[in-house]
């Protein structure tokens, strides 16, 4: 999967500045980009790497990292069970 990223307010590819331009994709991408991680719950923001999951929106970041972090007790749990 690869990762998402929203251009900011303003830029060739990101939402009107003026918020109450009433463009249906420009609330769409500030939606987006307000939207909460599910691992951090900050905003997932504009000009950020990030995954649209089924459970919802992720940094990229926040899920690379919890997938490191999945993947080293795995590995210590496979480890311990060689004995």
């Amino acid at each position: 999967m690869a990762a998402g990223i929203l251009s900011a307010p303003g830029t060739e590819y990101g939402p009107c500045e003026d918020v109450d331009c009433g463009h249906t994709d420009c609330a769409a991408t500030r939606a987006q980009a307000a939207s909460l991680c599910r691992y951090c719950d900050k905003p997932i923001g504009y000009e950020t790497r990030f995954y649209n999951e089924d459970e919802g929106c992720v940094h990229a970041l926040c899920a690379e990292v919890a997938e490191e972090e999945r993947f080293a007790a795995a590995c210590a749990e496979a480890e311990a069970a060689k004995g």
